[in-house]
């Protein structure tokens, strides 16, 4: 079937095509029945204007872009691979499309380009962002040329602007955790930090640190220790943990329940059990935690209200609407599993 342009929807509805291409756009200034009857021959003939000739009408592509920094391993995550579903169902809601993009890193010039070229060419209204690190170049960048960008995980109070959106998770749940492992008789804290800059590793690093100060807990430079957020860094921080021997912690605080997992392997191939000898918590709330054996007490999230929000901030920041909250930080709920045992 011959495909239909302006030109010939305006021959079939015997108007113009200036009357075609108002109706199309919205404009007021066309009679209700010249409209419907235009909106009529269009629908009949399932003509659909160019996007290109819409965006030099200044129209919206009605398109978010979702940069997920992120290595293979992470993004094939089940948890993580989920904030793609998230994003795009919060962006559907709305009535928008996603176009997704995932970078290894946002430091190689070619990754550089390719994002700001996906601004600079319009193809987006907004840009969603996941995976940056809280004092990212490209983001000021792109802020302070007027772009939209809503970012997970990322607080900077010096760059507020209606442009910038943000979610977050709550700052204290490093010190929540702690409280937990102290109310169940803990003494023996081990914390498994990220070495990331990213504002919820920073945050989390400093609320451990502030809950074992406030119980008086030792912290111990060698049970203190670093990894990513990946199940494989944390084994490796745990397995350096352990090299260590000596007097063993009675728990390890995970930075997040990946991390946790990464755990479980490391004391498995030691002959450690699990709570009896050393109890784990995490954070997050990911859904392995509940099948994992012993299922993992964590510090839960609720992702989806994570994406929805930022989402749909994001867009009231393209329609400009008032009162729309730059940055929001969610709270955590305690989920008790079995990886956890009370000191007597």
């Amino acid at each position: 079937m011959k495909e239909l342009n302006s030109t010939e929807i305006a021959r079939l509805a015997g108007v113009s095509r200036s009357t075609v291409s108002r109706v199309v756009n919205g404009y007021a200034n066309v009679p209700p029945e010249t409209r419907d009857h235009v909106m009529k021959i269009i629908n009949e003939n399932e003509y659909y204007p160019l996007l290109s000739g819409q965006l030099l009408a200044g129209k919206r592509t009605g398109t978010l872009g979702f940069f997920w920094i992120s290595d293979a391993s992470i993004a094939s995550d089940t948890q993580s691979s989920s904030f793609v579903v998230h994003v795009t169902e919060g962006a559907a809601s709305h009535g928008y499309l996603i176009l997704t993009s995932i970078l290894k890193n946002l430091t190689d010039e070619d990754n550089i380009n390719w994002v700001k070229r996906i601004f600079l060419q319009k193809r987006i209204d907004a840009g969603i962002f996941v995976g940056v690190s809280n004092d990212e170049p490209l983001l000021d960048d792109l802020a302070s040329r007027g772009n939209i960008i809503g970012v997970f995980d990322y607080y900077r109070p010096d760059k507020n602007a209606p442009n910038l959106i943000s979610i977050n998770f709550e700052t204290d749940t490093g010190s929540k955790v702690i409280d937990y492992a102290c109310g169940l008789g803990h003494r023996k804290i081990a914390v498994i930090n990220s070495g990331l800059n990213h504002y919820s590793s920073m945050t989390r690093r400093q609320s451990f640190l502030a809950g074992m100060k406030k119980h008086n807990i030792e912290i111990r430079e060698k049970w203190m220790c670093n990894a990513g957020i990946s199940e494989e860094s944390g084994y490796k921080a745990c397995k350096e943990l352990l090299g260590n021997r000596g007097e063993l912690p009675t728990i390890i605080c995970a930075n997040n329940d990946s991390v946790a997992f990464g755990v479980y392997s490391a004391l498995r191939e030691e002959g450690i059990s699990i709570p009896d000898q050393i109890s784990i918590t995490g954070i997050d709330g990911h859904v392995r935690a509940k099948t994992i054996v012993p299922p993992l007490t964590s510090f839960a999230f609720n992702f989806k209200s994570f994406f929805y929000s930022l989402v749909s901030r994001t867009i009231a920041a393209i329609a400009a609407k008032p009162d729309n909250p730059a940055t929001e930080f969610l709270h955590s709920e305690l989920v008790e599993r079995g990886s956890c045992r009370r000191i007597e």
